[in-house]
């Protein structure tokens, strides 16, 4: 095809401009002509469908922080709003990464790159997006939530996107970018912008950025380098300053679960079960530091795709925004939300079935209870009738539920006190 367009261009009398009008028209009729299929496939491959995927499950996290009951209608309205603003972002950033995209082999095959669909057609596809999702956000969560989504649209297309061919710290306005949509969810949850919540999840989602994306972009560095894009692995042959951007943020994340307890966000569990996951993480990015090879690079990047589910699953699940003054827990025996909810009377016992909205709480809160029942702590400081009052002993000690929870208790009262004699 190539050969062919060379033998017309030298034979043709017509200009560059007049040759590219026709291109143009011959896309454009190659667009009408498209089948609905096609045409979806397309929409979806300028979205980037799976990263887009990605962007709403941080922004489901976030308004599932916020504890139940769920109000369905916004959460629906988030999921569609936030998939629309981002297939919006990924297409205006496709548009601008025309000839860099032609240039790198994970990105030559894209609809733009190929001739598949016209520039203005994607443009008018990502206005059209850009519009539904801001309008979207705005009546089925709020304005802030939709003020946020069209400032993060603005970011990536129009400072993150021109950034990677000038400067490194593209990465760290990517991460931000990829900050944004935990805190639109928590935002669409409670109408609020800066929250332990929102604070929490977006530095979550910044701070696991780095060591995703560098561990990503070392093994693609030379790809990168050919599309002229500016990014530390490209101008880093030993990989010593990528392994150390990657340590430091690993490391930092280590500190997320305990600040999440410590803030009161989650419980103490949280903690528990995040620093064993962080542990494992700061691992692979230490073999890593110790030898930047592809190799590490891989398990670093591996061990990143099933770490966000994890962690942002296990703090939303421990969440204390869950908690309510009508679940009652006495002894260790929980009371489910059907058992408050159900009323009684001495001869008969009514059940009465929660409403939709009331039962992602009450599963969130039933197996919260199950699971506490196995938990080791609480074998090392209950009694074995479950009757009984606590063990007089200090084995309780050695829980690092209870040891953390008294560390706190302790400051909190030290505060107190020097309070009290200033």
């Amino acid at each position: 095809m190539r050969h062919q367009a060379c033998v017309v261009r030298i034979l043709s009398t017509r200009t560059d401009s007049q040759l590219s009008s026709v291109a143009t028209s011959t896309q454009a009729a190659a667009a009408v002509s498209m089948t609905m299929a096609e045409r979806l496939k397309i929409y979806s491959q300028l979205s980037k469908a799976r990263l887009s995927s990605l962007v709403v499950v941080t922004a489901g996290a976030g308004f599932f922080m916020m504890g139940g009951p769920i109000s369905w209608g916004s959460f629906s309205a988030l999921a569609v709003g936030t998939t629309l603003a981002a297939a919006s972002a990924n297409t205006f950033n496709q548009a601008y990464e025309i000839r860099t995209d032609g240039l790198m082999k994970r990105t030559m095959t894209r609809p733009l790159v190929t001739g598949a669909v016209t520039k203005n057609h994607a443009l008018a596809f990502g206005a059209a997006t850009a519009l539904s999702s801001t309008a979207l956000l705005a009546a089925g969560c709020n304005p802030l939530t939709a003020s946020l989504s069209l400032f993060n649209i603005g970011l990536y297309s129009c400072i993150y996107t021109p950034m990677k061919q000038t400067s490194e710290w593209n990465t760290w306005v990517g991460a931000l970018v990829g900050a944004i949509p935990p805190v639109m969810g928590v935002a669409a949850a409670n109408g609020l912008l800066l929250s332990p919540e929102a604070l929490l999840t977006g530095s979550a989602l910044f701070m696991w950025q780095m060591p995703h994306f560098f561990a990503l972009s070392w093994r693609l560095r030379h790809d990168y380098a050919r599309g002229g894009y500016k990014m530390i692995p490209c101008a880093d042959p030993t990989g010593k300053r990528t392994a150390g951007v990657i340590m430091r943020y690993a490391l930092a994340l280590s500190a997320l679960p305990v600040a999440a307890a410590a803030t009161g966000a989650t419980s103490y569990m949280f903690a528990v079960e995040g620093l064993g996951i962080n542990a494992y993480a700061v691992h692979l990015a230490r073999k890593f530091y110790t030898n930047p090879s592809t190799a590490n690079a891989n398990k670093v990047f591996f061990c990143s795709l099933w770490y966000l589910p994890a962690v942002l699953g296990l703090m939303v699940f421990h969440s204390n925004n869950w908690k309510n003054d009508e679940v009652v827990e006495k002894e260790g025996q929980h009371q489910s939300l059907l058992d408050v909810l159900a009323p009684s009377s001495e001869d008969t016992i009514e059940f009465k079935t929660a409403p939709v909205a009331d039962r992602l709480k009450e599963f969130v809160l039933s197996t919260r209870a199950q699971l506490k029942e196995v938990c080791l702590h609480e074998y090392l400081w209950k009694s074995a009738d479950k009757n009984a009052p606590l063990k007089e002993d200090d084995s309780h000690l050695f829980c690092p539920v209870v040891t953390t929870a008294s560390a706190v208790d302790t400051a909190q009262s030290i505060k107190h006190i020097t309070d009290k004699s200033m």
